[in-house]
C-alpha cells in the first residue's frame, strides 16, 4: 500500500537516522573498562531504532508483515528494549563493569517469553498484502490468536513492570549519598533517560486506545509522539558531547569510590546516633569544632558527610534535628501550654525565625 509521506513518517525516518548515529557514537566509545555501561546504552538505542524501523515496515508493506512474524518480532524486541533500558539505568548509577547473575536472570526471562510466544503461535496468514495504515492494526492478529495470551501481556505488563523497577532504582539513587557525589550532567541524563521511557510507553498506550475505538487519528498521534521522543533522546546526547564523555569515561577508581561511599554511610550513622542520643542539637551554641572533638572525626570529613547527605552547611544539618524535635513537641500538644518562643528555646534554635 503506497502511503503518502506524512509528518509521522518524516519524524520516524529522521529519528531512525539520529538513533543510528547515536548508537555508532556510543560503540566508538566502548573499551575494556566501560563495555558494560556503554554497551548496554548502545544496545538500548539499537532496540529503539529497530522498533522505529519495524513501525516503518508496517506502514510501507515490507513483505515480513504478510504473516504474524512481525507481531512476534516486535514483541520480543519490545521486551529486550525494556530490559536494556533498566540495564542502562543500573550501569549509569552503579558503574560496575561486569556481567552479573542479575543480568542473566532478566535475559533468561525474556528468552522464556519468546519461547512461550512461539509455542502458542498459530501460523496463519491474515494480512492481504495491503500494508497497514497504522501499526496497531497488527493487534487484529493478536486478538484472533486467542491462545497467544502472552502477546498482550508482554505488550502492557512487561514495560509496566520495568518502569516500576526503574522507578524504585531511581528513588534509591536519589536518597543515597551517591546522588550528590555523581556529577550533575550524569544525574540529569539518568532522570531524562528514565522519563523518556514513560513518555514512549504513554504513546504506545494512546495507540492501543485508538485501535480499540477504531480511530486512526490516535495511532497517528501515537507514532508521531514516539518518533519525536526518540528524536529528542538521541538529539540530547548528540548536543551534549561533554555529558557523553563523562558517562562513557572508564572508572579506574570504582573500588576506591565504593570504599569512600561506605565510609560516608557508616560515619553518617555514627554522627546521627551521637547527636540524637546525647541531644547535642538542643545546645544553640553547639558548633562544628565541638562535634569534631566529641566524635574524633576531622571537621573537613564532617563537612563532606554533611554535604553528601544533602545539607548546605553544619547549621542546616543541626537544624534538621531541631525541626524534628520541635515537630515531636508540637504533636504532643506543646503549643497548647507554651509559646512559640519557648518552643524555639526548648528545641535548640537561636532565634524564632
Amino acid at each position: 500500500m503506497d502511503l503518502p509521506l506524512s509528518f509521522p513518517d518524516v519524524f520516524l525516518k529522521i529519528a531512525s537516522i539520529l538513533l543510528v548515529v547515536t548508537t555508532l557514537l556510543l560503540l566508538k566509545k566502548v573499551n575494556s573498562k566501560n563495555y558494560m555501561l556503554v554497551g548496554t546504552l548502545a544496545i538500548y538505542f539499537s532496540f529503539v531504532t529497530i522498533t522505529i524501523v519495524l513501525i516503518l515496515a508496517t506502514r510501507y508493506n515490507i513483505k515480513l508483515i504478510n504473516s504474524v512474524a512481525i507481531l512476534v518480532l516486535m514483541t520480543i524486541v519490545y521486551s529486550l528494549y525494556n530490559v536494556f533500558h533498566y540495564f542502562s539505568l543500573l550501569q549509569l548509577i552503579e558503574k560496575k563493569n561486569n556481567f552479573s547473575l542479575q543480568h542473566f536472570l532478566h535475559l533468561a526471562a525474556v528468552t522464556i517469553l519468546g519461547i512461550l510466544i512461539f509455542y502458542f503461535l498459530e501460523p496463519i496468514n491474515l494480512s492481504s498484502a495491503k500494508g497497514y495504515n497504522y501499526i496497531f492494526e497488527t493487534q487484529n492478529m493478536m486478538l484472533i490468536q486467542s491462545k497467544n495470551f502472552i502477546l498482550p501481556l508482554t505488550r502492557i505488563l512487561h514495560p509496566l513492570f520495568y518502569f516500576m523497577l526503574g522507578g524504585y532504582l531511581l528513588f534509591s539513587f536519589y536518597k543515597s549519598p551517591q546522588y550528590l557525589s555523581t556529577q550533575k550532567p550524569t544525574r540529569i541524563f539518568i532522570f531524562f533517560l528514565y522519563f523518556q521511557k514513560l513518555f514512549l510507553f504513554l504513546s504506545v498506550i494512546i495507540g492501543f486506545i485508538g485501535f480499540n475505538i477504531k480511530n486512526n487519528q490516535y495511532s497517528t498521534i501515537s507514532i508521531l509522539c514516539f518518533s519525536i521522543i526518540a528524536l529528542i533522546m538521541s538529539g540530547y546526547i548528540l548536543l551534549h558531547p561533554e555529558m557523553l564523555i563523562q558517562i562513557t569515561k572508564s572508572s579506574s577508581n570504582t573500588k576506591k569510590k565504593e570504599v569512600v561511599l561506605s565510609n560516608i554511610i557508616d560515619l553518617t550513622e555514627k554522627l546521627n546516633d551521637l547527636i540524637v542520643h546525647n541531644k547535642l542539637f538542643l545546645d544553640a551554641d553547639y558548633n562544628l569544632t565541638r562535634l569534631s572533638v566529641d566524635t574524633n572525626i576531622s571537621a573537613t570529613t564532617i563537612r563532606e558527610i554533611i554535604i553528601a547527605n544533602g545539607f548546605k552547611n553544619f547549621a542546616a544539618y543541626t537544624n534538621s534535628f531541631r525541626i524534628a524535635h520541635a515537630e515531636k513537641l508540637i504533636s504532643n500538644g506543646y503549643l497548647d501550654k507554651y509559646s512559640i518562643e519557648s518552643l524555639c528555646n526548648d528545641s535548640g534554635f537561636q532565634a524564632e525565625v
